[in-house]
């Protein structure tokens, strides 16, 4: 798909498997078009390298990573393998180890690690009839991987966060009643609880991100929500019309809070990126380039986006984007990604005093992640 000679509809979210491609041309339809990929003007800021990345192997062919997290020092990915097998892999020692769940005809495509015996991945199952899934959950509990008891018998999961009091949230899409709707819901003892009040108009759920019960940010397919422990209400600064659509969101904390993204203008796209500074969102300088944005971290209460840069022939490379430190001036800027033949970074993770990041070239399906050690 890195060619793109005709048009191409898509009609629910960013973040299944190669779906991440779509572009936001209205809020009904995601519309792939022949385009050209040149920048509209200027040129990208010089490359720059505060990284040293290592590439590790993932000791199988035929993967696509989707999703990568780690935490308590335990690192998970997940994926397909030729688009077809969900695979999951644990990152034992200095090598990934196979632990995928014994769930047939199912895609994961995120996945949280809480801890070394809690780790929860989602995505869907679309194995009951053609042309209808529904949504998955499965953890992990040190041993062995359990299905959840779903929410919903249609719809389709795209991430997945467990917060500091252990409240599981998804978020993705269901058929509520006769609707088809972004949804995000919680778990926690044994039980889900929907949260869907205020989400009538969006019609995927891409990226949550969790500072408490009451304060939760939701990047949407289109536009941009937050939480206030019972409903949800669209943020007026970010435009809700399908021009621009975030797949990533991340906080420092309550007064610094990050969404990345792409924006479809005048047959070109373009990276994104909007910032929270406590009492209102305004968007952010990055560099002019064709490109897609998938996933956005914090590390060291700096955002790392990550995504890929487009040439004239719709060729891939990886993409990272930061802040310059200490800087005034909150702009990204484009910085060295892995040394790799991967073209696209499709996801971002900090733990343990390294940065994680992973992905895969989905034409020849050969999976990727690299990490960083961090200062």
């Amino acid at each position: 798909m890195s060619n793109v000679t005709v048009a191409r509809v898509e009609d629910r979210d960013l973040r299944a498997g190669r779906l991440r491609w779509a572009i936001g041309a209205s809020a009904l339809a995601l519309v792939w078009t022949a385009v050209s990929a040149v920048p509209a003007s200027g040129a990208a800021a010089p490359k720059v390298d505060p990284y040293s990345w290592t590439e590790t192997s993932i000791g199988q062919p035929g993967l696509m990573i989707e999703d990568v997290d780690a935490a308590d020092g335990a690192a998970w990915a997940v994926g397909s393998e030729y688009g077809e097998r969900l695979v999951a892999l644990r990152r034992d020692g200095d090598a990934w180890i196979d632990a995928t769940p014994d769930v047939p005809g199912v895609n994961l495509v995120e996945v949280a690690v809480a801890a070394a015996d809690d780790v929860w991945a989602v995505g869907w199952d679309g194995s009951a009839d053609a042309g209808t899934t529904s949504p998955l959950v499965v953890h992990w509990d040190g041993t062995t991987w359990a299905e959840i008891p779903r929410p919903a018998e249609i719809g389709a999961f795209d991430d997945v966060v467990v917060d500091a009091e252990g409240t599981v949230w998804v978020t993705g899409w269901a058929r509520i009643g006769s609707a088809e709707t972004a949804v995000v819901y919680q778990y926690a003892d044994g039980e889900w609880t929907e949260y869907a009040d205020g989400l009538q108009n969006a019609i995927n759920g891409n990226s949550l991100t969790v500072l408490a019960p009451d304060d939760a940010w939701l990047a949407l397919n289109p536009g941009l929500a937050h939480f206030d422990g019972t409903s949800w209400t669209m943020v007026e600064e970010f435009p809700a019309d399908g021009s621009q659509i975030l797949s990533g969101v991340a906080a420092v904390d309550a007064t610094d809070v990050w969404a990345a993204g792409l924006r479809y203008t005048g047959g070109a796209i373009q990276p994104i990126a909007w910032h929270y500074d406590g009492s209102e969102w305004s968007e952010v300088q990055t560099p002019n380039v064709s490109a897609q944005v998938y996933d956005v971290t914090i590390v060291d209460g700096q955002p790392v986006v990550v995504g890929e840069e487009l040439d004239r022939d719709w060729a891939s490379t990886p993409l990272v984007l930061t802040t310059r430190p200490g800087a005034e001036d909150p702009r990204l800027v484009q910085v060295a990604s892995p040394t790799t033949n991967a073209v696209v970074l499709t996801s971002a993770d900090a733990d343990a005093g390294r940065l994680w990041v992973a992905g895969g070239d989905i034409d020849v399906f050969t999976g990727f992640a690299a990490y960083a050690e961090l200062p």
